[in-house]
């Protein structure tokens, strides 16, 4: 491994220890894209996708890799925690008890090869969770009398102590472990997060109080995820530093790890700026290029908000864009790209298990205003979020800000936009043609039908179906119900001898409204209409694939009800360039 792809291996892992998984998945890509047999990064693809939730994605990365055969008890552990997260996805019963106990057998014989206290904690644990506590108790024993685990000098031997204390019934000595300030103060989010997970699973089984719960678990929370928003105003020494002052104590009384909004003149630069000074990480999302925002949201507050803006985007983790087209007056650019920014830090929490709240420099009024600090924080609410309010004082608001270069010319509104093809349609025989018309694109409009109301328009062409819903969760569940449907379909019927399937892709951004000319009928058009069409070809058949700004959407809408499964950066069809990409699922798939 040479030494770039040894930086971007150390970035990988700093990654998956931040709980940035994304980065981590995508990062330890690149490296094994030069070095496939790299150990490490594969067990940090694994491990990214087990702790997004995709435990089905990492298993079948775990046996493609091979990491049962590792020499790494740890890498070759992964397999096991995939079989206890399966187990954990079923319901309380006889079949869950039965993958606990194969997670169990697995954990046991890697802990009885390689004596390594990581599977073996999980083999007490186990025990414990399957009605051993006998075994359960002997194992945690022998783990305890280990002189690293005994020593407990770093984050991971003190975790485990504590864990086998607890399988022991001693909570109090457990509580105390955790208590201590190399628990407390690792910066591994990550792990924290899992430990936290494992020892929830654990106060269950032991029916522990609730109170004894809190104080078990509250040296393992996460830092929180804010969405953060407010007004721009002029350049204000004076007010900045009472404001600076108010913004700092309410990151720490959140205790806030990651912010994720825009960096417009006065209360987004004042929040990153209050976020980098505490150590949280930054992520910035822009709503379109970076020429036309400074034009109109940096600029126009005067002072050396231009400077601040940049020393802001140059430490930030990550730098978004919404859009990289040009500022077209129209609100929506502002709403969409500030709903991106309160889905990925809604996605941000879910995968450390920790929480999430908007921050908001706000004065309270135009709570119906189409863009915008309130909008924001009408957005959030009917997301069901928390919102922290901060008001601005006596600032400059009235801005002069410049006209659009290119104004909108018809009517635009936020929509989902749904592509689908046929993998085998191009191979069918002319007299398969009326079965496959009459039967395939008769199913998709069956499920088109039962949501008439919530499809703003519809067109086909050949195998192709072309939807647009107003919302992220509409669009969700037709494109499942479709793939559920087809599933049913008989292909054989229409001169197919194997199940070819449907591809569906699925975005969601800005686009045009209008009628068309030609039918007479709405429909819709634009840029990310034409990014949608791009990602179904690159799709795999059955599946839904959707975008990284359709995910965000879905998280802040219905992330009870639906998943979103990470799978990578993935080339888009017509070298449009490519994107973060993810896997569509219901949410107890």
């Amino acid at each position: 491994m040479d030494s770039g792809d040894q930086a971007l291996a150390a970035r990988a892992a700093a990654a998956l220890a931040v709980g940035d998984l994304v980065a981590a998945y995508d990062l330890a890509g690149s490296v094994l894209a030069q070095d496939p047999s790299s150990e490490a990064m594969q067990h940090i693809q694994v491990l990214a996708l087990a702790r997004m939730g995709d435990v089905e994605g990492a298993h079948r990365l775990f046996e493609t890799f091979g990491l049962s055969r590792s020499a790494d008890p740890h890498r070759r552990a992964a397999g096991a925690r995939l079989l206890k997260d399966r187990a954990l996805k079923l319901e309380p019963g006889s079949a869950r008890q039965a993958a606990f106990e194969r997670a169990h057998r697995s954990y046991l014989r890697i802990y009885r090869e390689s004596g390594d206290f990581f599977p073996g904690i999980n083999v007490a644990t186990l025990a414990l969770l399957v009605g051993r506590p006998a075994e359960g108790a002997a194992v945690a024993t022998e783990l305890l009398a280990m002189p690293d685990v005994a020593a407990a000098n770093d984050y991971y031997t003190a975790v485990t102590g504590a864990e086998a204390l607890l399988v022991l019934g001693r909570v109090e000595e457990a509580i105390s472990e955790l208590g201590r300030e190399l628990v407390r103060n690792t910066a591994d989010q990550g792990a924290r997060a899992s430990s936290r997970r494992q020892l929830a699973l654990l106060a269950e089984a032991l029916q522990l109080p609730a109170v004894t719960r809190t104080r078990l678990l509250e040296p393992l929370a996460a830092p929180s995820a804010i969405h953060f928003t407010g007004h721009m105003f002029a350049a204000d020494t004076v007010r900045e530093t009472s404001l600076t002052t108010t913004i700092a104590q309410a990151l720490d009384e959140d205790h806030v790890g990651y912010g994720y909004g825009a960096l417009a003149c006065g209360a987004d630069i004042l929040i990153a700026e209050a976020l980098l000074v505490r150590g949280a990480e930054l992520h910035v999302v822009l709503p379109f290029c970076e020429e036309d925002f400074l034009a109109q949201s940096v600029l126009p507050g005067g002072g050396d908000w231009a400077g601040r803006y940049r020393s802001c985007r140059d430490a930030a983790a990550s730098l978004t864009f919404a859009s990289t087209g040009p500022y077209l007056g129209d609100p929506n650019q502002y709403g969409y790209s500030s709903r991106i920014a309160m889905g990925l830090a809604r996605l941000r929490a879910q995968h450390l298990d920790s929480s999430t709240c908007q921050l908001a420099v706000w004065d309270g009024e135009n709570f119906e205003s189409e863009a915008g600090t309130a909008a924001d924080v009408r957005a959030w609410r009917e997301a069901r979020g928390r919102t922290r309010t901060v008001g601005p004082g006596a600032v400059r608001r009235s801005l002069d800000r410049p006209a659009p270069r290119d104004p909108v010319p018809n009517e635009r509104a936020l929509a989902a936009i749904l592509f689908t093809d046929f993998s085998g349609f191009s191979s069918l025989p002319e007299h398969a043609l009326p079965s496959f018309w009459n039967g395939v694109m008769r199913a998709m409009a069956e499920v088109l039908d039962r949501h008439g109301s919530t499809v703003s328009s519809r067109n086909s062409w050949g195998d192709a179906l072309y939807a647009v819903t107003p919302s992220a969760a509409g669009a969700a569940v037709i494109a499942l119900e479709i793939q559920e449907a087809l599933a049913k379909f008989d292909y054989e019927s229409v001169g197919l001898p194997t199940d070819p399937g449907m591809r569906v892709g699925v975005h969601y951004g800005p686009v045009y409204r209008a009628r068309d000319h030609i039918t007479g009928s709405w429909t819709h058009y634009g840029t990310e209409v034409s990014r949608a069409a791009r990602i179904e070809p690159v799709t795999p058949p059955g599946s839904v694939f959707v975008t990284q700004p359709f995910a965000a959407i879905l998280a802040l809408e219905a992330s009870e009800d639906f998943a979103c499964r990470y799978v990578g950066r993935i080339p888009l069809a017509k070298k449009a360039g490519d994107y973060p990409m993810y896997r569509l699922v219901r949410r107890d798939a």
